[in-house]
């Protein structure tokens, strides 16, 4: 489970410069368009792109060596059959219950669909409260934004690994788009007792 801390890890150690590259600019941007600055919006956006970080630094750690790619190919760059996943728990579960192999909750079928539908929930919170997104715009802004992790990883990190040392897997993008939608449908509960945005 250690592996997932690792993107809390590096936006702690990034936080003093995410704060000057941004916090500062839009702080100036608040002052010219309202005449003042107001907290609540700074703060809100300021945790937006700490969690846009956060995930991002989730999909492409941890960083394997250049050696380690090469000699651990991949059997399977790209994954296309939407119910995979359906295999999957299929298959694991059969394994608990005969006993026959083991299961790394950290890497089973369950977390990775929960992990995957976790990961845009809040996404889809932000764009229905804070960006005033419709829900067509939302789904379409979750799925590009799945989309551009996946594309991530296939291209091994834009080409600086000599191969993909993660798959490109359709159901995460199921996933993450559904995990959007359902965030954007949870926000007017969630989101009750927060400041009205004009």
């Amino acid at each position: 489970m250690h592996e997932y801390l690792i993107p809390l890890r590096m936006i702690y150690a990034l936080s003093p410069l995410i704060t000057i590259l941004f916090i500062i600019p839009y702080a100036l941007y608040q002052k010219h368009k309202y005449g003042t600055i107001i907290l609540f919006r700074a703060v809100f956006m300021y945790l937006f792109i700490l969690y846009m970080l956060c995930m991002y630094f989730y999909i492409i750690t941890p960083l394997p060596s250049f050696e380690y790619v090469l000699a651990n190919p991949l059997p399977q760059k790209i994954q296309l059959h939407p119910l995979a996943f359906l295999r999957d728990i299929k298959e694991q579960a059969y394994w608990i219950c005969t006993g026959t192999g083991t299961v790394n909750i950290s890497h089973s079928a369950w977390f990775q669909i929960g992990g995957n539908l976790g990961l845009l929930f809040p996404f889809g919170i932000y764009m229905k409260y804070y960006f005033r997104r419709t829900l067509t715009q939302t789904v379409v802004l979750s799925f590009a934004l799945s989309l551009f992790f996946e594309l991530t990883q296939l291209s091994a990190l834009y080409g600086i690994y000599p191969a993909p040392y993660r798959i490109f897997d359709i159901n995460d993008l199921m996933f993450n788009t559904l995990g959007g939608l359902l965030g954007y449908h949870a926000a007017p509960f969630l989101t009750r007792r927060f400041p009205r945005l004009a």
